[in-house]
């Protein structure tokens, strides 16, 4: 079976901008020419705003973005994703951050922002701030999708109860395989499912089993587990290249991606299917705001 991919989330601009790699071919996880062995490769670009840039994170963003349209993946229809709220500092900011073709926002990156509150806030009683809610409303207004994968549960949930489009968590797995906060309950990957959202598995060992060492099985009982809640139309790929320093055994990057769909095809699961997990889910959900 010849596969197509649609991945929600890499930090591979990290690479290009900061240690002047080309995205055409590189020793990254993820590069132009490794996406050319699948029928097709749909890639969403993070803009990863650090917390050493903090109080400059308008400009890192704009140099993030400014690596995107430099590189030309605009040509090979990439989407652009932020990846921490910072430097939304108004609501105009948000607009021209959709002007420059910012479609998927990371309110929060662990930490927590004049936004919201990151997995990593020790205060439980924290959430989507009145400056918050204001921004969702307006990426509601402009097609802005909000993605939950760094946000803490009060946040999850605060956000959830707000948004009017699709709720999507870009490269999060099971908290009832993995028990890490960057992961979702079951609760919440049905509320991502009721608002028809999508969830990327995320290729990161520690999210994956809690530990350094992880392998394919691993992967799948994520994808096995979603899918017995009902997860079939919600469940994609949000590998995490690039913003990860190890993968899983047997993955070096992007090109490995086709050992999940081969062992799923093996498992007696349907081309459909394996189509949706692959790229369909997500591209029904992306598709639909843009």
């Amino acid at each position: 079976m010849e596969y197509s991919v649609f991945d929600a989330h890499c930090d591979t601009l990290c690479c290009v901008r900061d240690d002047g790699k080309a995205i055409e071919k590189n020793d990254c996880q993820l590069d132009l020419s490794r996406m050319g062995k699948y029928k097709s490769y749909t890639q969403v670009f993070g803009c990863y705003i650090n917390p050493i840039y903090k109080e400059h994170a308008l400009e890192r963003c704009l140099d993030l973005i400014g690596a995107f349209y430099g590189s030309g993946l605009d040509k090979h229809g990439m989407i652009l994703s932020m990846e921490g709220g910072e430097p939304i500092y108004d609501l105009a900011a948000l607009e021209n951050f959709y002007r420059l073709g910012v479609r998927i926002i990371a309110l929060t990156w662990n930490f927590s922002n004049h936004i919201a509150a990151g997995v990593h806030e020790p205060d439980k009683s924290k959430g989507l701030t009145t400056f918050g809610a204001r921004v969702v409303g307006e990426m509601n207004r402009l097609g802005i999708l909000a993605d939950a994968s760094h946000l803490n549960d009060k946040s999850f949930y605060d956000i959830a109860a707000l948004t009017r489009l699709p709720f999507i968590a870009t490269h999060s797995n099971s908290r009832a395989v993995c028990a890490h906060p960057r992961n979702l309950t079951d609760e919440q990957f049905n509320v991502i499912c009721q608002s028809g959202g999508c969830v990327g598995i995320n290729l990161y060992p520690p999210f994956l089993n809690e530990s350094k060492n992880a392998d394919l099985d691993d992967i799948i009982r994520h994808i096995e587990h979603f899918m017995s809640l009902g997860g079939e139309n919600h469940i994609g790929i949000g590998a995490d290249f690039d913003g990860v320093s190890y993968l899983p055994d047997g993955f070096a990057g992007c090109e490995d991606l086709y050992k999940i769909f081969d062992r799923l095809l093996g498992m007696n699961y349907s081309e459909e299917q394996i189509e949706k997990i692959s790229h369909k889910n997500f591209e029904r959900v992306i598709g639909g705001v843009l």
